[in-house]
């Protein structure tokens, strides 16, 4: 796969989303933004910062042929308690209602930019941003579409007790490879890979890591908490760890860091409690660095 445009976000809990749109989406989307939730608008979000700063991605590619993949470790758990409060005080919300449902943010990316191809919600732990990938390579590899914009969104302060995590989004512009996209492409994802050990997330890493292994390639861990779960029982002397949001978006925020090092290659591993892996293998544009 080709990466064609890549963006993040980290927004603080408390502000404010119109005030992180591309000047030139105001007008469009301010409105919008105001009846969405936040899981939702931090999505539309993002892709605007994606659409604004990489204005050509969607030249010669109809919207029929886009899909919309969204990855995400908590989902609508805020709004689905927000809503719920709202029941219990004897009002509840039809606007909160109406976002209900983890796959609202597809819905609302493929409303506004009217993309009509394929949109899945993979929601299934902390390894939902990289699992996102593998079903857009899916997409791509078999023809079901031509492009596909990739989102890993996440909304702070679940009152589940799960590790903490940021309002944060990345965005992810994809094509299938092809010498009319190579010279201004970020990037290309050689490999991916993911595996489901119950309770056994080093052994399912250690599933996904050996056909991504090479002599140049560093092998980079989400966040802390992927390092934790299986530090203790793999070698981490070619494994490092890079600060990251919390739960899906973590897998894909680092696409940013390898990036803009323009780095030989890396493998961007995650693991989640319960036991799944996923893992993605990298390889940057020669010259990417000096265009983000």
């Amino acid at each position: 796969m080709v990466i064609g445009g890549y963006a993040r976000l980290t927004v603080p809990a408390e502000a404010a989303l119109s005030g992180f749109l591309p000047d030139e989406c105001q007008s469009e989307l301010r409105a919008p933004l105001l009846r969405m939730d936040r899981l939702c608008g931090l999505s539309v979000v993002v892709a605007a910062r994606l659409f604004a700063e990489q204005p050509g991605l969607r030249d010669g590619v109809s919207g029929d042929e886009v899909a919309v993949v969204v990855g995400s470790a908590h989902g609508c758990h805020k709004t689905d308690e927000e809503y719920y409060r709202s029941y219990l005080h004897g009002q509840p919300s039809p606007r909160l209602f109406a976002y209900t449902l983890p796959s609202s943010p597809g819905g609302e990316l493929s409303i506004l930019y009217r993309l009509r191809g394929p949109g899945l919600m993979v929601s299934m732990g902390r390894t939902s941003g990289l699992a996102a990938l593998i079903e857009a390579e899916l997409l791509l590899r078999t023809n079901q579409a031509a492009a596909c914009l990739v989102v890993a969104v996440e909304v702070a302060q679940p009152l589940f007790g799960e590790p903490a995590v940021a309002d944060a989004a990345v965005a992810l512009w994809l094509t299938r490879a092809s010498t009319d996209v190579s010279a201004r492409s970020l990037g290309t994802i050689s490999s991916l890979a993911e595996s489901f050990c119950g309770q056994q997330g080093a052994e399912a890493l250690r599933r996904v890591l050996p056909a991504q292994t090479g002599t140049t390639t560093e092998t980079i861990l989400c966040d802390d908490e992927t390092l934790s779960l299986v530090g203790a029982v793999l070698p981490i002397e070619r494994l490092r760890s890079l600060p990251a949001p919390g739960g899906a978006v973590a897998g894909l925020w680092l696409f940013g860091e390898v990036l803009s090092v323009a780095a030989p290659s890396a493998v961007l591993a995650c693991v989640d409690a319960t036991g799944m892996a996923a893992a993605a293998r990298l390889v940057p544009a020669t010259s990417v660095s000096a265009r983000l």
